[in-house]
């Protein structure tokens, strides 16, 4: 679901708006500088021959201009100003649109754990209220036998109204949960009786004090880039009333009857308002500055409303934690009560029942107001996770601790049988969030454009480590122009690339040889990737990938099965060249419809080790669809899923801006989702975005 928040309407409706800003900040760069004027002119005159004739002529006039006019003084400075305000203009929309994430990630979080919470507490009421029939009878039993009072019997079964009253409230917060996450994801949910306990990043106890900051927060992060502007926005804000322009242009002209002249100018034109003149204080200036001090105001006030939500929160886990631990003595005493008097009902004659129904109404309570603990410690820590720069990508249940003590909120203790628990020790505060083993990752491939640092022996290792640290256990590697150059005339060069591949086997991460150039699908120029290949030959990689891509050569909409047809023999070539095992990336187009039907069984004919296939989407069940479809038509070949990181991107087709957590998450949904049968995996698109893509 966090994933899907970056789908959301109301995170869209920001992500459009920044959009619109960053068009019009372009738009205002666009109309800055100089500027191109023309005109005509067409004029008629009836006048004196001369300035003492009395005889009069009679003619038209036509005149062109033309030019370019440079603005100067104040009219300079006003359209600088005006590029800056678009900059501030689509930095406060880029600050609204993060900002809006950040808030609907924290809420989503919290809805979802209101969700986990008011369905676990209904097991307990259903509990309860199951064998209300039978307990309100033999109360009315007890009553009519003159040994309970009437004002008791009600008690008990006000205690029933009472749950039940109770259970359509749970049912009311929880619609609005799910309403909630209805509307941060953009998409409609239905619950059922169960749902999956929730996870937050896991942090280290001991560390997290240290590790809490708001630097990195949307409101904060862009405070000094922001006052920045302000402060430029000053500095050109002086004399802004003296406007003035420089024009150089050119004129021709024609009079009917007469000839054609042409002619040249330069002019420059200067405006000065009176009302500037008699002004001893320049006010656009003051203004300027009164807005920069106004900025910083809002801005120190940020952040102290900041600090303050980060230390209410580290208050409020305290209490929900001492409020657990207390929940944990009280249901545990409750529950012992429960077990006490469902030994005695039945066996000792008296008001038993009533002490077995007073005690499983106080256990329930009990149980109900230890859960609502838990709940406001889990978001606690929710909004304690708002202020951890940068969270680890592994997650889990952050009240795990207390699963020792879960047999107290078993439902089975409201029914008929009584259960013995054992007295367990409260766990401390400080051990809510240690740290557990790493979620595993799906298999992963990355595509690696920039070889320089792995060829590198000073960065090298430390290269190789990152990799498998973030989970991929294959590379596809590329070398420039200039690297293959020097692996050809460079003895050095080859030691580099052959202590490379060294280094790779001997850390267990698979080493492919990444070669993308779509000419090379052509039959002029497929030579060339033959020699390519053979030249590498000699170095032990591990495999071979093929990035062709026939849609990037030129009119390739209109001769696709053409080029497939090229593509599928460029692939027989090669692989009469090398024994390497190839693999290659794909559109997703030329694994469906009419197109498969041609390429899809030539391709499988050559049995190649793997196809990927490049549908960038952040939709997931965009991807589950169509990429489901892919697997299943077909079957005879070896299909693993290409995604990209690419901050190049929009965040429909990449997770550059969503991050490198929202992309794991969703790629380990894929992982569960897809068939074993022909999926191999993942390869993402590409390393240097990874690492700097947030986490």
């Amino acid at each position: 679901m966090e994933t899907m928040v970056s789908q959301g309407p109301e995170v869209l409706a920001a992500l459009h708006a920044l959009a619109r800003d960053e068009h019009l900040e372009r738009s205002v760069l666009q109309e800055m500088g100089p500027k191109l004027f023309a005109g005509v002119n067409y004029g008629y005159s009836h006048e004196p021959a001369s300035e003492t004739s009395e005889e009069k002529i009679s003619y038209g006039k036509l005149t062109f201009r033309a030019g370019v006019t440079f603005p100067i003084l104040g009219t300079w400075n006003r359209e600088k100003i005006g590029l800056l305000q678009a900059k501030l203009r689509s930095m406060e929309g880029r600050i609204s649109a993060e900002r809006v994430t950040e808030v609907n990630v924290t809420a989503l979080r919290k809805a979802y754990i209101v969700l986990w919470g008011e369905i676990g507490k209904r097991k307990l009421m259903d509990a309860f209220l199951a064998d209300r029939e039978k307990v309100e009878a033999a109360l009315a039993d007890r009553t009519q036998d003159g040994l309970l009072l009437e004002s008791d019997r009600l008690e008990f079964s006000s205690a029933y109204d009472l749950v039940l009253r109770d259970r359509i409230a749970s049912r009311r917060t929880q619609a609005q949960a799910v309403q909630f996450i209805r509307e941060a994801t953009g998409r409609s949910w239905t619950v059922g009786d169960e749902v999956m306990k929730p996870t937050l990043p896991d942090w280290d106890g001991n560390g997290f004090g240290e590790l809490l900051s708001v630097k990195h927060l949307a409101g904060v992060r862009y405070q000094e880039a922001r006052e920045q502007l302000y402060r430029r926005i000053l500095g050109l804000s002086e004399r802004l009333g003296r406007e003035g322009s420089v024009e150089i242009g050119v004129t021709t002209g024609r009079d009917f009857p007469g000839a054609t002249g042409a002619g040249a100018y330069v002019g420059v034109n200067v405006l000065e308002p009176f009302g500037s003149l008699r002004s001893d204080e320049d006010e656009t200036f003051l203004a300027a500055s009164s807005d920069l001090e106004r900025r910083r105001a809002e801005d120190l006030l940020d952040r102290i409303r900041l600090d303050g939500e980060l230390i209410d929160s580290q208050y409020l886990l305290e209490y929900a934690l001492g409020s657990v631990r207390f929940g944990v003595t009280r249901a545990r005493g409750a529950a012992e009560a429960v077990r006490q008097n469902g030994l005695r009902y039945g066996r000792i004659s008296g008001d038993t029942l009533e002490a077995l129904q007073r005690s499983r109404y106080d256990y329930l309570r009990a149980a109900l107001d230890l859960m609502d603990a838990q709940l406001l410690a889990l978001q606690a820590l929710v909004e304690m996770g708002r202020f951890v720069p940068s969270a680890p990508e592994e997650r889990a249940y952050p009240l795990r601790l207390f699963e020792e003590n879960s047999d107290i909120l078993d439902p089975s203790w409201l029914g008929d049988g009584p259960k013995t628990i054992e007295s367990r020790a409260v766990p401390r505060p400080v051990e809510i969030t240690p740290k557990t083993d790493a979620a595993k990752k799906p298999s992963a491939s990355v595509y690696v454009w920039r070889a320089e640092p792995l060829l590198n022996s000073l960065t090298r290792g430390s290269e190789l480590d990152r990799l498998i640290k973030e989970g991929f256990d294959r590379v596809l590697l590329s070398f420039n122009s200039g690297e293959v150059r020097a692996f050809k005339k460079s003895e050095g060069a080859r030691a580099s690339l052959r202590a490379l591949l060294k280094a790779s086997d001997g850390r267990g991460v698979r080493m492919d040889l990444l070669l993308g150039d779509p000419s090379w699908i052509l039959p002029e120029h497929r030579v060339e990737l033959a020699n390519l290949v053979r030249f590498f030959a000699p170095f032990e990689f591990d495999g071979l990938h093929l990035d062709l891509e026939p849609d990037s050569i030129p009119g390739a909409a209109s001769r696709r099965r053409e080029l497939a047809g090229e593509l599928i023999r460029t692939l027989e070539l090669i692989d009469g060249v090398t024994d390497l095992p190839i693999s290659l990336s794909v559109h997703p187009r030329y694994l469906e419809g009419d197109l498969r039907s041609f390429f899809g069984p030539e391709l499988a004919k050559l049995n190649p080790e793997e196809v990927a296939v490049m549908l960038y989407s952040t939709d997931a069940e965009l991807v589950v669809r169509r990429f489901g479809a892919i697997l299943r038509a077909n079957g005879d070949l070896h299909i693993s899923l290409a995604q990209s990181i690419e901050k190049v991107l929009s965040t429909k087709e990449s997770y550059g801006s969503l991050g490198r957590s929202a992309m794991w998450s969703r790629l380990s949904y894929y992982d569960e989702l897809f068939d074993r049968s022909n999926f191999r995996g993942f390869v993402v698109q590409a390393w240097l975005d990874y690492k700097e893509a947030v986490r």
